[in-house]
């Protein structure tokens, strides 16, 4: 079961600080602040400082951010998956298929939710190292506070690096928000604030330790740290939409390609982490609220004792198969559906077909009825289902299930395409990573070479990068990468202009819109919020928006 340290996690955002996000800090002195302490006169031992890091957690674990929408609305519509139905103008289905404007609330929410993170984690920097105990406290005290400083740092670059990936250029602020700061600063260039995001990463790996040597619970390890700068590197080595309305890589791009490779070299070599024989097993453990750090490396903590909105996920309803709510499993809605064409895409053997894809839904008897005929455009992620989560639900909508955000199977398909791209071409260890995962996915031993399983050899770059495009999506689908790396590798609008011509030929009336909504050079980036540029005149839109 999950450790106490969730609820710990979740209620320290609420009890400590009112911190607001520093774009909209135009009406500070409006609000009726309902903090019980005061940042300047807190920050006196351990267990506070801890207190405050936890904090500086708690807005992942919000309903704008990894509870709905940047989980379960912001990657749907792409080669995988949709979001069912058209929508009206300002709900997440028009979110999800690229029929928007800047004044969407759901960007205007998910902005301030991470800025608040921000400027949690800011606090946290400034005031940890100021304490006493960070130069005189005994030698287990340092360590924690080490620890503490390290965790607020890596939070930090990882609230930006959503900021960059989702909307490119942002303002940037290193410091805790007062009262008289000067709230017009424009945006900063994301080069810059990769550079950030780097240096807290790699000091962050310098002081949280490996999971190993920690208590079990949703904090960060090092290499969690290591993975999701991998990621990083990958992401600020890939393509990316600029301002001046084309889509670039660095000229030095090979560099952060090896930078990811060598994050994710250290951590296969540290033996910490590892695959988890059963890739159904990974889902039924989250499905039952089960930490199992080897594979599922980092997650997001959810958890409201009954069942409210605050701290709960729409994981296992919104994107589970359709479960009848007269069921002894609670009621599923399942917004998020699966496309056919994926999921006959994969290999017969591939048993990772099954869990990952619903071609079901639950009845009010709690049987699964098998979806026919055209019916398969219900079909619906099988990660995530209600009879799996083995409780009877506190709410029709929310769960406690944690959102994953990086599985030691990633790092595997990251170090095998860093790999690719270092050595123009993929080697014996790009090879070798890329099969571990798969020889999971077909059941087999991962350390023994399979004739059903392997890639065969002799593999161009290009051929190799190819099947690994593939290979990331049988493996991670669903778990809110996918649009991240299509945009990546530059192919995300001929992608889903690619998916719905083959819908629209797999079925003339299929419905799959966002091949036809989607615009290069544009929906690369979500729009800067309408309200942020009001309240910053220096803020400049996204390209043609």
């Amino acid at each position: 079961m999950k450790s106490l340290n969730k609820k710990i996690v979740l209620q320290a955002g609420l009890l400590l600080f009112t911190l607001v996000s520093f774009i909209s800090c135009k009406k500070w002195l409006e609000e009726k602040p309902y903090s019980l302490y005061a940042a300047e006169t807190y920050f006196t031992n351990v267990s506070e400082a801890k207190k405050s890091v936890l904090g500086a957690y708690e807005p992942l674990s919000n309903s704008y951010t990894y509870g709905f929408y940047s989980s379960l609305v912001f990657d749907i519509d792409s080669d995988l998956g949709q979001m069912d139905g058209t929508g009206f103008s300002n709900d997440n289905r028009t979110l999800a298929h690229y029929n928007f404007t800047p004044g969407h609330a759901y960007l205007a929410n998910f902005w301030t939710t991470i800025y608040n993170g921000i400027n949690r984690a800011n606090l946290v920097i400034q005031k940890v190292p100021q304490m006493d105990l960070f130069q005189n406290g005994s030698d287990a005290d340092k360590t924690e506070l080490k620890r503490i400083l390290g965790e607020a740092k890596f939070l930090r670059g990882l609230y930006y690096f959503d900021l960059v990936r989702f909307f490119g250029d942002v303002p940037f602020k290193l410091e805790p928000t007062q009262a008289t700061d000067n709230m017009s600063i424009g945006k900063t260039d994301r080069e810059v604030i990769y550079d950030q995001i780097i240096k807290d990463m790699l000091e962050a790996a310098q002081d949280i330790p490996w999971v190993s040597k920690i208590t079990l619970d949703e904090r960060i390890s090092k290499g969690a740290v290591k993975g999701i700068l991998a990621r990083v590197y990958l992401g600020r080595g890939g393509y990316s939409l600029r301002q001046d309305g084309t889509m670039k890589r660095p000229a030095n791009y090979k560099d952060y390609y090896a930078a990811a490779l060598q994050q994710t070299k250290e951590i296969m070599e540290s033996g910490e982490h590892s695959l988890n024989p059963s890739y159904e097993t990974i889902f039924r453990n989250y499905c039952q609220l089960k930490l199992e750090p080897k594979e599922s490396m980092f997650e997001v903590a959810f958890f409201n004792a009954t069942g409210g909105n605050d701290n709960s996920g729409y994981i296992g309803t919104w994107n589970s198969p359709v479960c009848n709510p007269a069921s002894s499993y609670g009621r599923a809605n399942s917004f998020y559906k699966t496309l056919p064409i994926f999921q006959k895409s994969y290999a017969a053997a591939d048993l990772r077909r099954d869990v990952a894809v619903a071609t079901f839904q639950i009845d009010a008897s709690n049987q699964i009825v098998q979806y026919t005929g055209s019916n398969d455009r219900l079909w619906a992620p099988g990660k995530w289902r209600r009879n799996w989560q083995n409780t009877s639900p506190k709410d029709l909508n929310n769960t406690d299930i944690n959102w994953v955000l990086l599985r030691y199977a990633d790092v595997l398909l990251m170090r095998a395409e860093a790999e690719n791209e270092v050595n123009s071409g993929p080697n014996a260890a790009a090879y070798e990573a890329v099969n571990m995962v798969r020889r999971r996915g077909y059941g087999l031993s991962v350390t023994a070479t399979s004739a059903v399983a392997d890639i065969a050899a002799g593999l161009s770059k290009e051929q190799f990068l190819t099947m690994l495009q593939k290979e990331r999506a049988f493996e991670l689908c669903f778990e809110g990468f996918r649009k991240f790396d299509l945009t990546r590798w530059n192919i995300i609008g001929k992608t889903l202009r690619e998916t719905e011509a083959a819908l629209k030929a797999y079925r003339n009336n299929f419905p799959y819109i966002a091949g036809t909504y989607f615009r290069d050079n544009k929906h690369e980036l979500y729009p800067i919020p309408t309200r942020e540029i009001e309240l910053d005149p220096k803020i400049t839109q996204n390209p043609n928006y």
